[in-house]
Parts: C-alpha cells; structure tokens; sequence
C-alpha cells in the first residue's frame, strides 16, 4: 500500500480485509463504517438540544419577562434546565495516580512517538489506576488522559506495553472521544432524567408518595428509559468497531505477536487477579507486581490454548461495548501480518520501569488496601 495512504484508510484496508474474510463474525456485520456512531450521534443530539432550548427559554423569559410572575416561571424553567444540562466535561479518577512527565521523560516520549506514528494529538495527562485495564478520556475542555492499570502493566512484557499504548492512543486517533463526550454525555443526562422522574429516588414525599404522582411521572420515566436501552444498544454496536480499529492500531505500532499475546493475557485475567488478591492477604506481603509477573511468566503455550479454547465456547467479552475476545483475536490474525513499528529494547524499558515505579508502588498499596478491606 502507498506511504501516502492516512492512518484511517490503512485501517479502512485491514477492516475490509477481515469482513471479506467474515472472520469477525456478528460484530464486523453491517451496512458500513461508521453507521451505528453516526445513528448513536443522532440519537443523542435531541437530548443536549432539550437542555440547550431549556436554557434558551429560561433566559428568554427572565430578559423579556413583564412581571414578577414570568420572572417566576423563567427561574423554574432555568432550575430545570440545569438539571437536566449536559454532562459533557469528565474530571480524572481520584484514585488514580499521576505519572508527572519530568519524573518519566522515557515513558512519556514513548507514548508520544506512538501518537505521531497514529497521526493524533498525545494525551495531556498520564495515570495509573489499580484496575486490570487501561483507557483513554477526556480530560476538561480539551485534555486528554490515558489511564494504565497496575495489575495489567505488571503482566505485561516490554512490547506487549506498547501494544496496549497502541491500542489505548488508536482510540485518540480514531475520533473515538468525541463519541465518548458526546454520546456519553447525553447518555449520563438521560440517566439524571430517569432519576428526577423517579418519586422513590427523591426526598420530597419522604418516600410516601402519592399514588397521583407516582402515575404521572411513570409514563415519561417508561419513555425515557426505553430511549436510553436503545443508545446504549446502539452506541454499544459502535465502540465494538472502534475496539476492533484499536486493535489494529495496537498491531501496527507493537506487531501482530504481541497484540495477540495482549489479548491472550487478557482471557487469563481472572487468574492473574486472583494471584494479586492471594499475595495481598499474605502475611508476609510480598510484592504484588513481582508476584502478577512472576505468574504470567509461568503461563505456558497449552494454558494460553486452553484459555482461547474456553473463549471460543462461552463467546465471552469485556462487556457490551467490547467484541469478544476470541472475535478480535481472530480479527488480528486474520490481516496481513505486521512487524512492529515500535520496538522496545531492553534498556529503554529498565528506564520506564524505573520512571513509573513510584507510581505502580502508591497504586499497588491501594489495590492490596481494597482487597484486605474487602476481607
């Protein structure tokens, strides 16, 4: 393919490929790229224009309004509108830890040669959490973070890490936060309309409430969330093709190998869990991210087989927006083989390791926290 061809349409290529092949199954079906985001987009768009048309009226009336009585009305109006508004700005998570770029200069230029490769803006801001996972979002106005999960970074070997970078930043090059903005957006303020349309969630009866009222507002409080099903319905069909372009992204900058090693890992998630939870109840304490590594590495070629095997029969997923896993193992394997773009040597990650140390240690004493809290 020519070097002048964009990011999107070697993506586009490889996406086409697969579906010819019908390797990816129900979740690569459909009339074309891109059609459940934009059914999601408009699906959406009427629920931000209530509350903009809300504020609107409110702002109308309080300008033009003659009397006390209007006035009145207008500040209702107004209180419902900021109810009701769009919930489009997301803060970061308090208990995720900032990876702050002058004390990880490797590590950040790492992230930021893989947003150049991808042809997108990098993240703003830099995290670790202590989930098993890893994503990307909005961060303000116009920031954008990237959040990796100790226990996953701790199973992870050096190019697998940089296939999860791939595939978390292939969602920035993608356009995949604006859908999250707004699309998650409406969605939130869809469920904030469900919680004021439910008596039972308010105070204002002390959960006595009248039967008239209860009759009244279940009819719109039925509508609203049979519109909020069919979103996420929707929406959900969306991000399990842009998981599939982030897997592909992940291919392209780390190699075919070490994305579909990440996936394999994945499928042994609950185990790798379950190893973490054990050394945090041990009396002895040992270090949870030397034992996660320890016990990945003792993961031979038949237990990988055998967990790929059990995928295939229970079809199992992340959740709803992912496509199961075997689904985008098969996806990966499926194109043209791919070499890494992006190699990391041995030294480069000692560094890194070194770099985020404080960061994944603060994170794995609050993972071990929650699980001895939990027991």
């Amino acid at each position: 393919m020519p070097s002048s061809t964009t990011f999107a349409q070697r993506l586009d290529a490889r996406v086409a490929e697969a579906l010819d092949k019908r390797l990816v199954d129900r979740i690569s079906t459909g009339s074309g790229r891109g059609v459940a985001r934009v059914l999601a987009f408009a699906l959406v768009t009427p629920v931000h224009l209530v509350g903009l048309a809300l504020a609107f009226a409110g702002v109308a009336l309080l300008v033009l309004g003659s009397g006390w009585w209007d006035r009145a009305i207008a500040v209702l109006v107004l209180a419902v509108a900021w109810l009701v508004r769009p919930h489009l700005l997301h803060g970061v998570d308090p208990d995720s830890v900032r990876v702050e770029p002058t004390a990880a200069p490797t590590y950040t230029a790492l992230v930021a040669e893989i947003a150049e490769l991808l042809g997108t803006r990098p993240p703003t801001e830099l995290r670790i959490d202590t989930s098993f996972n890893a994503y990307v979002g909005n961060h303000g106005l116009r920031g954008r973070q990237l959040v990796v999960g100790a226990p996953l970074w701790a199973a992870f070997g050096p190019q697998e890490r940089v296939s999860l970078l791939g595939h978390e930043i292939g969602h920035l090059a993608h356009g995949d936060l604006l859908s999250s903005r707004y699309v998650g957006g409406g969605y939130r303020t869809l469920v904030r309309w469900i919680e004021l349309l439910d008596p039972a969630a308010t105070e204002v009866f002390e959960h006595d409430t009248p039967i008239t009222v209860r009759a009244l507002m279940a009819p719109p409080r039925w509508l609203v969330r049979g519109y909020l099903r069919l979103l996420w319905s929707v929406n959900s069909a969306s991000s399990r093709r842009q998981e599939l372009y982030a897997d592909l992204a992940a291919a392209m900058v780390a190699g075919t190998d070490a994305t579909v090693s990440d996936h394999e890992l994945i499928l042994l998630g609950d185990s790798i869990e379950v190893v973490g939870n054990r050394a945090a109840m041990d009396a002895r304490r040992p270090d949870l991210r030397e034992a996660i590594a320890e016990r990945v590495a003792g993961y031979d070629a038949g237990q990988r087989t055998a967990a790929r095997r059990a995928a295939a029969e229970d079809r199992r997923s992340i959740d709803a927006t992912h496509p199961p896993t075997v689904d985008r193992l098969r996806l990966v394997e499926s194109v043209e083989r791919s070499l890494p773009a992006i190699v990391l040597d041995p030294a480069r990650s000692r560094r890194i390791d070194q770099e985020l140390a404080p960061a994944l240690d603060e994170a794995f004493k609050r993972l071990g926290d929650a699980y001895r809290y939990v027991h």
